[in-house]
């Protein structure tokens, strides 16, 4: 089982590492930021930013937010796994976590993916999310709004 802890500062150079491994992710997100950069950027929200360890090692990031200012209902902002540890569950066992970890207060999850993000949409399905509705942001891209329930 995976175990999360706060993100800190010395773990900005790990994850401008796991972002360079995905560059599709890091287009969609970074944009021309870097890491730092980028979690100013959700400063704001007040989300949880946490660095996820097996055995000590660092394997994986997320951030997810229990109140979002467009719902305020939680949402999953973001799940990135280091290369060497994919396809091994990790994305999944972190999203069970975040959800256990709000179901006393909530009874859904929620998260936004581009609509063009087809294996995005196609892994969130298969971690129990549903396609809720699409919406366009101010720069008129259009997102698919995704709900899991936290039954």
């Amino acid at each position: 089982m995976l175990k999360n802890r706060p993100f800190e500062q010395d773990d900005l150079s790990w994850f401008e590492e796991i972002a360079e491994a995905h560059p599709v992710w890091k287009k969609e997100e970074f944009g021309e930021k870097d890491a730092e950069s980028y979690m100013i950027s959700y400063s704001m929200y007040n989300g949880s930013w946490l660095v996820w360890e097996k055995d000590g090692l660092p394997v994986a990031v997320s951030y997810h937010l229990e109140w979002a200012p467009s719902n305020g209902k939680p949402w999953l902002g973001t799940v990135l796994i280091d290369p060497a540890e994919e396809r091994k569950g990790h994305a999944r066992e972190i999203i069970e976590q975040i959800g256990q970890s709000l179901k006393e207060k909530h009874r859904a999850l929620f998260t936004a993916v581009p609509i063009d993000r087809n294996e995005w949409i196609r892994f969130l399905s298969q971690c129990g999310f549903e396609q809720l509705k699409t919406e366009k942001d101010e720069a008129d891209k259009s997102y698919m709004i995704m709900v899991k329930p936290l039954v």
